[in-house]
C-alpha cells in the first residue's frame, strides 16, 4: 500500500479499468467444514451473517483460472514479464507514454464502467487521501532493508502505482534483497482490477516469497459478500503453498468529495460490522481461511464502534510514527505491521515510495498447504511452512483430522503411509494444524485431504 504526498497523488498515472457485473449478485455462505481459525491468540468467534444462498461465480467472470503467473512460457523464472496478463484481460494493448493496460471485466453495466473511469487515478493507489494525511510522518525503521533476523521478517506491498509507465517489478531483485513476503493490490469495490496482480503474485512466488492479493473495500457500492466474491474471482486468488490469506483493506472512504458521505462510507458502526462480517464469512467459505484485515486503529474504532468480533482474522495494522503500533479494538497483537511508506526496494521502480512491513515473529504465520489428494497406500511427506520458521522461531506443531496412517512431528512435517481398505466411497478429512511459539498458542490452519479408495498405491521407500 502506497503512502505518498497529495502532490504525488495528483500526478499519479491514471489507470483505465474495469467493471464488474452490473446487478447485485446473491451470495450464499455454504458450510465450509473448515477447522479452527487461524490468527493471533485470544481470537473471538465470528458473527454469522444473514442472507440468501449465493451463486458460485460473478456474472461474466472468467471461466478458467489463469495459468502460473499468467505469463508467457518464455518468461524466465523470477524475471519481470514484459506485460501484465489477467484471466479477465482482453488482447494485448498498444500503450502510449504514461498509459497502463486496461482490464475489461465482462458483464459490466454502464454505471459501473463510469464509476471505474471516474475513480481510476485513486484506484491505482492503495490508500485514501485521509489515510495518507494521517500517516504522513514515517519513522526510520527500515534501515536494515530486507535483512531477516530472529525478530524481523520483512515484507512489502505494492499496487499498480509500483508500475510507473508500465515498468515491471523485478521480483528476483526484491527477494535477493531479503524480503520474504508481499501483498499485491488486486481489486477495489466491484469495479477495479489491478492489471498486474496475476503476474506479480505468480512471479513473487516463483522467487520463493510468500504472497497474497488484497481487496480495497468500498462498502457503499455493493455488499461485503459480493465484494469478497469479486476479490477472489478477479485477483486470481487460490489457497495453497506460499499463499498468505486473502487480505481485506478497509479504511477511510477515498471518495467523500464525490459520494457525499463520510470517512465511514455513510454506514453506521452496526452496518459496517455487518458488511465486514459478510466479506469475512464469504472469503473464508471460498478460500478456507480467515482473511487478513488491514486497517488503522483510528478508522476501525470510529467506523466499527470498536468491534471486537474479528479477532480470528490476522491483523495487518498500518501505523507510522510509532515505536509500537496502536492496535484496533479486538486484537491483542498485530500479525503484520506496515510501518513506513518510504522504502526503497531493489527491483521496484518507486524510490522512497514502497511500503514496508514486518511479520510478528511471536506468532506462527502458518501457510495453508492447500487441499490434498492421495490414494490408499500413498507415502506422504508434506512440510507445513510458516513465516515464523523463516526467523528460526521455536514452533511446535500438532494436528487433528489427519487421514489414517499419517502423523505430524514437532517441526511440522506430515509423513507416513495412508492406510485403508480398497473400495467404497472416497472419504474427505478436515485437517487442522496448530502451532505454538515458545510454548504459547500462535495460530492454526485448516485444509481438506481426500483419499482415493479405488486402488491400492504401492508405497516404496525412497532410494
Amino acid at each position: 500500500m502506497l503512502i505518498k504526498s497529495s502532490g504525488t497523488i495528483a500526478a499519479a498515472t491514471a489507470i483505465v479499468l474495469l467493471a464488474a457485473g452490473g446487478s447485485a449478485v446473491a451470495v450464499s455462505i455454504a458450510t465450509s467444514g473448515f477447522g479452527g481459525p487461524s490468527g493471533p491468540p485470544g481470537a473471538t468467534a465470528q458473527p454469522q451473517p444473514a442472507g440468501a444462498p449465493a451463486t458460485a461465480r460473478l456474472p461474466g467472470a472468467p471461466v478458467t483460472a489463469p495459468g502460473p503467473g499468467g505469463q508467457s512460457p518464455s518468461t524466465a523464472p523470477g524475471q519481470p514479464s514484459s506485460s501484465p496478463t489477467h484471466p479477465a484481460a482482453g488482447p494485448t494493448q498498444s500503450l502510449g507514454p504514461g498509459q497502463q493496460p486496461v482490464v475489461k471485466i465482462r458483464g459490466a453495466s454502464a454505471a459501473v464502467l463510469a464509476m471505474g473511469s471516474a475513480r481510476a487515478s485513486i484506484a491505482a493507489l492503495a490508500h485514501s487521501p485521509q489515510l495518507l494525511s494521517d500517516l504522513a510522518n514515517p519513522i526510520v525503521r527500515g534501515g536494515r532493508g530486507g535483512t531477516t533476523t530472529t525478530v524481523n521478517v520483512p515484507g512489502i506491498d505494492v499496487a499498480a502505482f509500483q508500475h510507473p509507465n508500465g515498468a515491471p517489478i523485478n521480483w528476483a531483485d526484491v527477494a535477493a534483497a531479503g524480503y520474504k513476503f508481499a501483498a499485491v493490490k488486486g481489486t477495489e469495490g466491484d469495479y477495479y482490477v489491478n492489471p498486474w496482480v496475476s503476474s506479480d503474485v505468480a512471479v513473487a512466488k516463483e522467487v520463493g516469497m510468500d504472497v497474497t492479493a488484497y481487496h480495497f473495500a468500498i462498502p457503499n457500492v455493493s455488499s461485503g459478500a459480493e465484494q469478497a466474491q469479486f476479490a477472489v474471482e478477479y485477483s486470481g486468488y487460490a489457497s495453497g503453498p506460499q499463499m498468505l490469506p486473502l487480505m481485506l483493506d478497509i479504511e477511510y472512504d477515498p471518495y467523500v468529495s464525490t459520494d457525499g458521505t463520510n470517512m465511514c462510507y455513510g454506514l453506521t458502526p452496526a452496518q459496517m460490522v455487518s458488511w465486514t462480517s459478510a466479506f469475512v464469512t464469504t472469503a473464508r467459505s471460498l478460500t478456507g481461511q480467515y482473511p487478513i484485515i488491514y486497517t488503522t486503529a483510528n478508522w476501525w474504532d470510529t467506523c466499527t464502534g470498536g468491534s471486537t468480533a474479528f479477532g480470528s482474522d490476522p491483523m495487518w495494522v498500518a501505523a507510522y510514527g510509532f515505536s509500537s503500533p496502536p492496535m484496533p479494538d479486538g486484537w491483542p497483537a498485530y500479525t503484520y505491521w506496515q510501518y513506513t511508506s518510504s522504502g526503497t526496494v531493489p527491483g521496484v521502480d518507486t524510490p522512497d515510495g514502497t511500503d514496508l512491513s514486518d511479520f510478528n515473529t511471536g506468532l506462527a504465520g502458518l501457510i495453508d498447504p492447500g487441499s490434498q489428494k492421495n490414494g490408499v497406500g500413498a507415502k506422504v511427506s508434506l512440510q507445513v511452512s510458516s513465516l515464523a520458521a523463516v526467523a528460526r522461531q521455536p514452533l511446535d506443531f500438532t494436528a487433528t483430522g489427519l487421514p489414517p496412517g499419517l502423523a505430524i512431528n514437532g517441526l511440522g512435517m506430515i509423513s507416513g503411509v495412508i492406510t485403508g481398505k480398497v473400495g467404497g466411497a472416497d472419504p474427505t478429512y478436515h485437517v487442522t494444524i496448530s502451532a505454538t511459539n515458545d510454548g504459547s498458542p500462535a495460530g492454526s490452519v485448516s485444509f481438506t485431504w481426500q483419499i482415493n479408495m479405488a486402488a491400492q498405491v504401492i508405497a516404496t521407500s525412497p532410494p
